[in-house]
């Protein structure tokens, strides 16, 4: 480890932190398709619920669902609004993937006709 000097500092580009900047655990949300990702991933985590058969592990989307149609929901209104969420997180996402599908086809088709058109060109 370096040596401070007499007021304490250490020396120019060196720090008395040997491992470095810890690097950061936490996703930054910088766009709504971010929340959105979060939501979906946050509702697909495993949890496990008591049902007559025993035990069962299920996505906590389907536990909240259940425990909303059995009327075993603690706070209904929390359950009812994360459901919603998720609706609208997956309804974005649907929306977003065949936005990009739309874009990628006319990409294609802009590029098959420009080398149609380079190859028409050629041929004069």
């Amino acid at each position: 480890m370096a040596e401070r000097d007499s007021r304490g500092r250490f020396p120019r580009g060196t720090s008395g932190n040997r491992r470095g900047r810890p690097k950061s655990a936490n996703r930054r949300l910088e766009t709504p398709e971010d929340l959105d990702d979060v939501i979906i991933e946050v509702m697909n985590l495993p949890t496990t619920i008591r049902t007559s058969a025993g035990e069962e592990n299920v996505p906590l989307f389907k536990a909240t669902m259940l425990r909303l149609a059995t009327g075993k929901a603690e706070n209904r209104l929390a359950a009812v609004h994360a459901i919603h969420l998720m609706r609208q997180a997956t309804y974005s996402r649907q929306q977003r993937v065949a936005r990009e599908e739309r874009w990628h086809r006319q990409l294609e088709e802009r590029e098959l006709t420009a080398a149609i058109n380079s190859d028409a060109g050629r041929e004069r």
